[in-house]
């Protein structure tokens, strides 16, 4: 993936002015010309509203997702995640959900994601260690195991978010402010269209994001011909109980994706 890159070039213009000696050691005039008024206006400053994000509109992708990912790293946190399928008549093909659950620093990370008659997702991820089980409708298990001793915890990396924002900049995304329990959050709204060939298609983003860069919900709408039926995918995600989530139980499954599996590289989410 190349992502994209804003460059914001800034000329700075150095002037200075010199005495000049003639012959004999005498000094000779000089004459520096007065600045030449222009028409051209101050431009007025963005205000910043949170890191990486102004008033109009995402500044920088990479500042927003270091901020949001900040928060999670020392807190626990719960992610409510819904994706839809649907036919160009609007009728529903397929249908996903999954919780994330974060415990505080030290716990495990649990996530459960089943889809409509597709398989079934449980992640266990703790102190570098992940393992996945995914089972069928017919039943049949399967496991994986990887080890990265980065640091981060799952879920915490911020990596699928970067790249679904990178995208989104201020020539295609505006904020408006919202009131939600006395706090001030900014609604981003962007669209675009991403001509790469593994993700081609019209993308919209609604996002709810506060002062600190931590983004509460997104929501995306990508419209493309996916396959023979699905042509629009809707995805939505919602940050809960941040700070209050329960360290989860580690799964049963656990003992035997260890007994079955040997460690690999990966990465964490």
């Amino acid at each position: 993936m190349r992502p994209r890159v804003l460059l914001v070039a800034a000329l700075v213009v150095l002037a200075g002015c010199s005495g000049v000696f003639g012959e004999g050691g005498q000094p000779t005039e000089t004459i520096t010309p007065a600045a030449v008024p222009t028409d051209e206006p101050t431009p007025t400053p963005v205000p910043q509203l949170a890191p990486g994000l102004t008033g109009a509109g995402i500044e920088n992708p990479s500042v927003l997702v270091g901020a949001h990912t900040s928060v999670l790293r020392n807190k626990s946190f719960t992610i409510q995640s819904n994706s839809t399928g649907m036919a160009s008549n609007g009728s529903v093909i397929d249908q996903s959900a999954g919780t994330l659950r974060a415990g505080p620093p030290g716990e495990g990370v649990h996530l459960v994601s089943k889809g409509n008659g597709t398989a079934t997702y449980s992640i266990w991820s703790n102190d570098g260690r992940t393992f996945q089980n995914r089972t069928v409708p017919n039943g049949t298990t399967t496991y994986r195991r990887s080890e990265v001793h980065s640091g981060g915890r799952y879920g915490t990396n911020g990596v699928g978010l970067r790249s679904l924002l990178e995208p989104f900049l201020i020539a295609n995304t505006s904020v408006t402010e919202r009131e939600r329990n006395g706090t001030t959050l900014y609604l981003v709204r962007g669209s675009t269209r991403i001509d790469e060939e593994y993700r081609r298609g019209n993308i919209s983003l609604r996002m709810l994001v506060d002062s600190q860069g931590f983004i509460h919900s997104y929501r995306t709408v990508r419209e493309a011909a996916f396959d023979e039926d699905i042509a629009r995918i809707i995805s939505e995600n919602q940050y809960s109980k941040i700070g209050a989530t329960d360290a989860p139980e580690r799964p049963s499954w656990v003992a035997t994706a260890k007994n079955r599996t040997t460690p690999t590289g990966g990465s964490q989410n």
